[in-house]
C-alpha cells in the first residue's frame, strides 16, 4: 500500500502548481494598461523523484512544483533607459527654456532690440540733415526712448527668467528628496520581504519606476545590493543608501553643476531636467552680462559724443543717456526739452556735424564690445543664442528617437502581450485539465482496488 496514494499526490503538485500558473497569467492580463509594470512567469521544475528499491534501484518521477514567479526585467536595459532618459530631459528642458529666450529677444521683428538701434542711429542721421526741425527733434527724442525702454524690457524679463529656473530648481529639489524617501521606504519593504524568503515583484517595479522617474531630473547610478536593497548615487553623493534617504541641499551653483550646503554637501548634476535648468541659466546669465555691456557702452559712447555738441539753446555738456546697464538705461533728463538735444559741433545755425557723428557711431569698432560694432555686437549675442537653441533642439530629437527605442526594446521584454498571456491561459488550462483527469482515474483506481481488498476478507 505504500504507493496507493502517490498517483494522486502527484496529481494534487500538478493541480496547483497549474492553478498558480493560470493565476500568474491572469495577473499580467489584469495590468496590461499598468504604467511600468513588468510581466512576470512561473517557473517550474520536477519534484524530487522517488527512489524505488528493487532487483535494481529506480527513480521516478514524483511531479511539478512552482520553483519561483520571475519579474522579467533586464536590469542593463533599464539602467540605458535611466541614461537616455536623463540626457534627453536635459537637452529638451534647455530648449525650452532657450525658446523661451528666443521669443523675449523677438528677432528679427520691428519689436526687437536690433531695428531699435538701427533707428536710433538712423534718426541721428536725419537730424543730422535738419538740426534745426522741431519734428525731426521729437522723432530723435521718441526713438532714444523707444531703445531704451526696448534695452531695460529686455533685461528685467531676463532676470524674471532667471528667478523662475531658481524657484524650478528648488521645487524639483524638494520632489527629488520625495521621491529618495519612497526609494528608501521601499528598500526597507523589499529587504524584509527578502529575509522571508520571498520575492516582491510589485515592489520592486514600484522601486524601479521611482527611480525611473528619479532620472528625469538627475542622473542617477544604482548598485543592487545582496539584501534586495539598491544603493541611489549622484557622482559621489549618495542619495539613497538602503533605509536612509539624504537630502539634497537646494543651493545652486550653477557654474560648477553643483547642489551645495554652501559648506561640505556637494552634489554633482550631470544630466536631467536640474541639469538642463543650471545650463540654461548659464546661458541667460551671459546673455544678459553681454546685454550690460552693450547698454553700458552705448551709454559711454553716446555721451561722449553728445556731451561736446551744442543743442539750440547755445549750451553744451548735456548728457543724451543715464545709467549704467541694460537694466537702468534711459534718456536723460538733461534732454527733456527737446531743443537741448545736441546736434552741432559749434551753436551756429544749421550745424549736423555731432548728430553725424553719433550717427556713424554705428560703424565704429570698439575694444569693449570684442572690437565690434555696436549693432555686430548684439547681432552676435542673438546669432550665439540661436546657436545654442538649434543645437539643443537637434540634440534632444537624437535622444527622444534613441529613448523611443530603448523603451521599445524594453517593452517587447517586459511588458504584457496578451496573444503570448492568451496562448499561456489556454496551455495552463489544459495541463489543469489533464492533471484533474489524473486525480479522476486515481480515485477510481483506488476504489477498484479498496473494493477488491474488502471482497478477499
Amino acid at each position: 500500500m505504500p504507493w496507493t496514494f502517490f498517483g494522486v499526490e502527484l496529481a494534487s503538485r500538478a493541480l496547483q502548481s497549474m492553478q498558480m500558473a493560470m493565476n500568474t497569467t491572469g495577473h499580467n492580463l489584469a495590468n496590461i494598461n499598468t504604467p511600468g509594470y513588468s510581466r512576470q512567469r512561473v517557473n517550474l521544475v520536477t519534484t524530487e523523484p522517488q527512489v524505488l528499491q528493487g532487483a535494481k534501484t529506480l527513480f521516478m518521477g514524483s511531479g511539478v512544483r512552482v520553483d519561483s514567479i520571475q519579474r522579467i526585467r533586464d536590469i542593463f536595459l533599464d539602467g540605458r533607459v535611466q541614461a537616455t532618459n536623463s540626457e534627453y530631459q536635459r537637452l529638451n528642458t534647455l530648449y525650452q527654456r532657450l525658446t523661451q529666450v528666443e521669443d523675449l529677444f523677438s528677432e528679427p521683428t520691428d519689436a526687437g532690440l536690433s531695428r531699435q538701434i538701427v533707428a536710433f542711429f538712423n534718426a541721428f542721421q536725419e537730424l543730422s540733415a535738419n538740426p534745426e526741425n522741431v519734428g525731426t527733434r521729437a522723432s530723435v527724442y521718441q526713438q532714444v526712448e523707444a531703445m531704451t525702454r526696448t534695452f531695460r524690457q529686455l533685461a528685467g524679463r531676463l532676470d524674471e527668467i532667471f528667478v523662475e529656473m531658481q524657484q524650478q530648481l528648488q521645487t524639483t529639489v524638494s520632489e527629488i528628496n520625495n521621491i529618495a524617501q519612497s526609494i528608501a521606504d521601499l528598500n526597507a519593504r523589499i529587504r524584509f520581504n527578502k529575509a522571508l524568503g520571498t520575492i516582491p515583484n510589485e515592489l520592486l517595479d514600484q522601486r524601479a519606476n521611482l527611480i525611473e522617474k528619479l532620472s528625469e531630473y538627475v542622473e542617477v547610478r544604482t548598485t543592487d545590493m545582496p539584501d534586495g536593497t539598491v544603493r541611489v548615487s549622484l557622482g559621489q553623493f549618495v542619495l539613497v543608501d538602503a533605509e536612509r534617504a539624504t537630502r539634497l541641499p537646494d543651493d545652486v551653483d550653477y557654474i560648477g553643476k553643483l547642489l551645495t550646503d554652501g559648506a561640505n554637501v556637494r552634489a554633482y548634476i550631470s544630466g536631467g531636467t536640474v541639469r538642463g535648468l543650471m545650463d540654461a541659466m548659464q546661458y541667460v546669465r551671459s546673455y544678459r552680462q553681454r546685454l550690460d555691456r552693450l547698454a553700458s557702452e552705448l551709454i559711454r559712447a553716446a555721451n561722449a559724443i553728445h556731451q561736446s555738441g551744442y543743442g539750440l539753446d547755445g549750451n553744451t555738456g548735456y548728457r543724451l543717456l543715464e545709467g549704467d546697464d541694460a537694466l537702468t538705461i534711459r534718456l536723460s533728463d538733461d534732454v527733456a526739452d527737446i531743443n537741448r538735444i545736441a546736434a552741432g559741433a559749434t551753436p551756429a545755425s544749421g550745424d549736423g556735424n555731432k548728430a553725424l557723428e553719433l550717427a556713424r557711431l554705428r560703424q565704429q569698432a570698439l575694444a569693449s564690445l570684442d572690437n565690434k560694432t555696436i549693432p555686430d555686437f548684439y547681432s552676435a549675442l542673438v546669432a550665439e543664442l540661436g546657436e545654442h537653441a538649434r543645437k539643443a533642439s537637434t540634440g534632444q530629437e537624437n535622444q527622444k528617437i534613441i529613448l523611443r527605442n530603448l523603451q521599445a526594446e524594453r517593452e517587447a521584454l517586459s511588458g504584457v502581450n496578451m496573444d503570448e498571456e492568451m496562448a499561456n491561459l489556454l496551455r495552463y488550462q489544459r495541463s489543469y485539465q489533464a492533471a484533474a483527469h489524473l486525480v479522476s482515474v486515481m480515485d477510481a483506481a483506488i476504489a477498484d482496488m479498496l473494493a477488491a481488498f474488502v471482497g478477499r476478507r
